[in-house]
C-alpha cells in the first residue's frame, strides 16, 4: 500500500505545501475547495472516523489525508503538527489542492497503510475511553506499529538507516573490546598476574585431645638437644645410690645417708658440737628440765 508521502509526491505535493494559513486563500478558491470536501466526506469510505468509527466526521488531518471525529481531532493536535495537521472541514479555509488530496487519499486507503498489520481487537470505538483512544492513535501514527511493511520508500530508507546505525554500533563495540585487550601498560611491561593468596592454616580444635596440636607435632620432630627442660614424659634414671626419683636416699630422713648431706640433699649436715658427740633427744630433754628447775628455785 502506498504511504502518504509517496502519494503526495505522485500528486506533486510536499508536506510544506500544507503550512499555508487559510487566511491567505482567496474566497473563490475556498468555495471551490469546500465543494470538493463536502462531496468527499459524504463518500462511503469517509462516513466514519478513521480512528474510532464514529459516524459523521467533521475534522481532517491534511497531511495524513483522513477524516476524523471531534474527540480524535483533539488527540491528533497533541501529536504535534510534524505528525498531524488538523483542520475543520467546514470552519477552516482550504486550498483546492488540499481538498483534492483528501479526495485521493481518504480513510479507507489510509487505513490500509496505517492498520495493515493491526490485530482486529486493537481498534477502539467511539465509546472507548479517552486514554484508550490516545494510546491507539499514538501507536498508529506516532510509533507506526502496524504500517504496511515495504509500503513506503521513506520508511524503507529509515529502516536501512537504523540497520546501518546498528551495524556501526556493533563494529565500534568490537573495536573497543579489541583495543582494551591489546592496550599496553604505561611502562610498556606486561602486568604480572596477582600472587595467589596463601592457603589458610588448618583450624585447630582446642578441645580435641585425640591428636597432637600442630605446634606439639613440630616440636616432637625437632632435636631433643634443643629442649632445655628435657623430656619429662620419661621417668628419670635411678641414681647410683639407690635413692628415690628426686635424688634423696632410701630414707630421706635418716641421718648420714649415702650422699652425706641433709635430708633434702642441700649439702653436708651440721657438724656436731666440739668436744663431744651430738646431743641426743634425752640430753635435750634433760637440759630443758634443768632449766625449768633452776628458774623455779
Amino acid at each position: 500500500m502506498t504511504s502518504p508521502q509517496d502519494q503526495m509526491s505522485e500528486m506533486g505535493l510536499e508536506t510544506s505545501d500544507f503550512n499555508m494559513s487559510g487566511s491567505a486563500i482567496s474566497k473563490d478558491e475556498k468555495d471551490k475547495a469546500q465543494k470538493i470536501l463536502d462531496a468527499t466526506v459524504k463518500l462511503p469510505d469517509n462516513r466514519h472516523c478513521a480512528d474510532c468509527n464514529a459516524l459523521g466526521p467533521r475534522w481532517a488531518s491534511m497531511n495524513l489525508g483522513i477524516f476524523m471525529c471531534l474527540n480524535c481531532s483533539g488527540i491528533h493536535r497533541r501529536l504535534g503538527v510534524h505528525i498531524s495537521k488538523v483542520k475543520s472541514v467546514t470552519l477552516d479555509g482550504w486550498k483546492v489542492k488540499w481538498a483534492q488530496w483528501m479526495k485521493q487519499r481518504g480513510n479507507v486507503r489510509s487505513n490500509e497503510y496505517w492498520e495493515k498489520n493491526m490485530p482486529a481487537h486493537k481498534k477502539p470505538t467511539e465509546s472507548s475511553s479517552s486514554m484508550a483512544l490516545e494510546e491507539f492513535i499514538r501507536a498508529k501514527y506516532e510509533r507506526k506499529e502496524w504500517v504496511a511493511i515495504g509500503g513506503s520508500s521513506a520508511s524503507q530508507g529509515g529502516d536501512k538507516k537504523k540497520q546501518q546505525e546498528e551495524e556501526d554500533r556493533k563494529l565500534a563495540e568490537k573495536m573497543q573490546k579489541e583495543l582494551n585487550v591489546s592496550k599496553p601498560t604505561p611502562t610498556g611491561k606486561p602486568v604480572a598476574a596477582p600472587a595467589a593468596a596463601p592457603a589458610p592454616a588448618p583450624a585447630v580444635d582446642l578441645l580435641d585431645f585425640s591428636a597432637p596440636a600442630p605446634a606439639a607435632a613440630a616440636a616432637a620432630s625437632s632435636s631433643q638437644s634443643n629442649d632445655l627442660f628435657g623430656d619429662f614424659s620419661a621417668a628419670p634414671a635411678a641414681s647410683s645410690g639407690g635413692g628415690d626419683a628426686f635424688g634423696f636416699g632410701s630414707d630421706p630422713f635418716a641421718a648420714g645417708s649415702g650422699g652425706g648431706g641433709d635430708a633434702f640433699g642441700f649439702g653436708d649436715a651440721p657438724a656436731a658440737p666440739a668436744g663431744g658427740k651430738a646431743k641426743t633427744a634425752v640430753d635435750i630433754m634433760s637440759l630443758y628440765n634443768n632449766n625449768n628447775n633452776a628458774g623455779g628455785g
